[in-house]
Parts: C-alpha cells; structure tokens; sequence
C-alpha cells in the first residue's frame, strides 16, 4: 500500500483549490482507511467555497467533499459490519454517512432534531490538518469520527455517489408526509429534484409533476416517476404555471404536496399556491441564505389551512431506506452524472456550478471527482 496520498486543498471562501500530497495516517484503534472512488460536488459544497456559514463550520484550508464512495484498504479493529450488520472486509465497497452527531445534547436528546447537534462533526469539514484525509476530495479517506456510519454496497460507484443525496430526498419527504394515491409537486429539476420525484413515487404519490428546466434535465425528470412536466423556460409567467398545476390535480383543486428544491426564493409563494386547501410544503432547497419572499401569512397561510415544514440534512436511517431504492435500481440514478473529473479539475467544476452550470461544452447536472483518474 501506498504511503501517502493526494487531494485537493480548498484554501479560503473563493479561493484556490491545491493539489497536495499528503502521508497516510498510522490507524488509531477502531478506525478504517478507504481508497475513495468517486465524491460528488454538492451545490452546499458550492455554497460553502462562496462564503457561506453552515451549522457545522467548515474549515479553511481544508479538504472539503462529502458525498463519498471508497472500497476498504484497512481496518484496525473499525468498521468491521456496517449498519446493516454486514460484515466489511477490506475490498469492499461502501459509503460513510458524513454527519456524526453526539448523541448528548439537547438537540440529539430533548428536540429530537440531530441534524442541528452542537457538538456534530462531518467529513469534509475538518480542514487540512493531521490527519489530513478526512473530506471527499483526495484519493483516501480516513473514518476516524468516533460513531461514524457506514453502509456496504455493491452498487457501481456512480450509483452508490449518491447515497448521501437520496437520503436527503427521503428526508424530505418524511417531513411533508407523502401518502399514497396523492398528487405531488416538485420544483426544481437539480440533483435533490430528480431524487425527490423518485421517492415520492416510491412513497405512493400517484401522479408527480416536475416543474422545472431546462428539457435534459426535465427529460431525466420523466425517467425519475415524473407524469407532469412544466419548463419554466417555455412557460415563464408563475400564474400560467399555477393553472397548469392545478388542471393536472384531482377537481383542479391543487396539488396534495409540494416539494420546493430548486433554492430560488420566487419558486416558494408559486409554490404555496400549487397547494390545494389544507396541503402540504416542504422547502429542501434553500440550504443557503438566497433571500426572502413576500408572504401573505392570510392568503398564503391561514385561508389555504397549509402545513409548511423544512427539511435539513440526513440521518442515519434516511441512508438505509435510501439505499434500498438505488439498489432497487428502477430510476436512472447513474445518467444524472454528466461530468467525470480528475482532482486537478475540482476548481474548474466548483466555478462553472457557481456560474453557468457549462464545462466542456455541456450543463452540468451532476459533476464529480474520480480521484484516481
């Protein structure tokens, strides 16, 4: 085995991304070392590079990237099943849940919402010093957070990247209470809106509309569970859009739910007014601060008898019922990945997915890093 490996640096909010080598860790008692295969650029990795403070702070410099896949070089007394209860023997192949949460403080304990724990650690957050591989983007990882989550799979790579994604699918879907026979709307036709349709169909929905754009990524949407397929580049004006959602519900009445995962600020009072009386809104999208909008809390709120929830990051649990429906295998998981990149080529994917979404000629719908290639 090698003694040290490469990644990618991120130095600052905006900054340069370093290649650099690194040495491998000596493996504490209880932890395990991954030759990682794929990490996909998530838009809050984008996010986080632009200057924006998550829960959880992100170091600088450091090693950023979350949405891991690696086979197994070494375990030292760690991570022998996963949470499965699955044995792990070096070779195999699985992704980490990177959230760690404490299990102790009142988050975890009294309000019962870990995701917000006060004392939780991520990979991909831990900066660039010893033991230096801890984020996605670098040929290793090491699992060195004390209760890390970890499932095997046998899944390709570019279908088990993105086990960390669905389970924020499901997520949200479990805060919005999709029943089966219901009507439900998804805006945005991004990474998290094409696996929100997915499992909303395999929450029961009987007809899902896709609003969104432009046509590759609605033609994914179709692929994904979707009956109903909205451009907002052809149909730009949000009243001509409401009308079209409404003649595609039950009555004409409106949608039972409404998943908003674009993050544009706009697409929440449209959203809102998808809803029949008395349903549900989940916002998915706004991970960062985009803004605010107008809301009528009478028209909006009270008169439509509306549940408004959010949804933020993942649990353990959300992976296991996440993994079940990538290894299903019904959804065109692995066509999401447009851009396949070396390392050297992570800050030239972070510019283009703060920009125009083009590299090489094409949009991005999924860019991610193949550190050995």
């Amino acid at each position: 085995m090698a003694d040290s490996g490469r990644v990618i640096v991120t130095m600052g909010p905006r900054g340069a991304f370093e290649l650099r080598e690194h040495p491998l860790p000596k493996l504490e008692q209880g932890t395990a070392l991954l030759r990682t295969e794929m990490c996909g650029i998530c838009g809050t990795d984008v996010h986080y590079w632009a200057g924006y403070r998550p829960t959880i702070p992100i170091r600088f410099p450091g090693i950023m990237g979350h949405e891991i896949v690696g086979t197994v070089v070494e375990q030292n007394g760690g991570y022998l099943t996963d949470a499965l209860g699955r044995p792990i023997k070096p070779g195999d192949r699985i992704v980490p849940a990177p959230l760690v949460t404490c299990g102790a403080c009142y988050w975890c304990q009294i309000a019962r919402e870990p995701v917000k724990c006060l004392n939780g650690k991520a990979y991909g957050h831990l900066g660039d010093g010893y033991p230096y591989h801890t984020g996605g983007y670098g040929q290793y990882l090491y699992l060195c957070l004390p209760g890390t989550t970890v499932f095997r799979t046998d899944l390709p790579p570019e279908v088990a990247v993105f086990l960390e994604p669905i389970s924020i699918a499901v997520t949200a879907v479990d805060k919005v209470r999709v029943n089966p026979g219901e009507t439900v709307v998804v805006q945005g036709t991004g990474n998290i809106g094409l696996l929100c349709l997915a499992v909303a169909r395999e929450a029961g929905a009987s007809r899902v509309i896709a609003v969104g754009g432009p046509a590759a990524r609605l033609e994914l949407a179709r692929r994904f569970g979707a009956d109903v397929l909205i451009d907002i580049g052809q149909i730009s004006d949000p009243q001509q859009r409401i009308e079209m959602v409404r003649a595609h519900t039950p009555g004409g009445h409106g949608a039972d739910v409404v998943i908003e995962a674009a993050g544009v600020p706009a697409a929440v009072p449209e959203g809102i007014d998808f809803l029949r009386y008395g349903g549900r809104f989940c916002e998915v999208g706004h991970f960062a601060d985009a803004g605010t909008v107008p809301i009528n809390p009478s028209t909006h709120l009270c008169a439509k008898c509306i549940t408004l929830v959010g949804a933020w990051s993942s649990l353990p649990d959300s992976f296991a019922r996440g993994l079940n429906i990538l290894e299903a295998a019904k959804y065109p998981f692995g066509d999401m990945v447009t851009h396949r990149l070396p390392l050297e080529r992570t800050g030239e994917a972070f510019h283009a997915l703060s920009s125009d979404y083009m590299l090489d000629g094409r949009e991005i719908i999924k860019a991610v890093i193949a550190p050995w290639e």
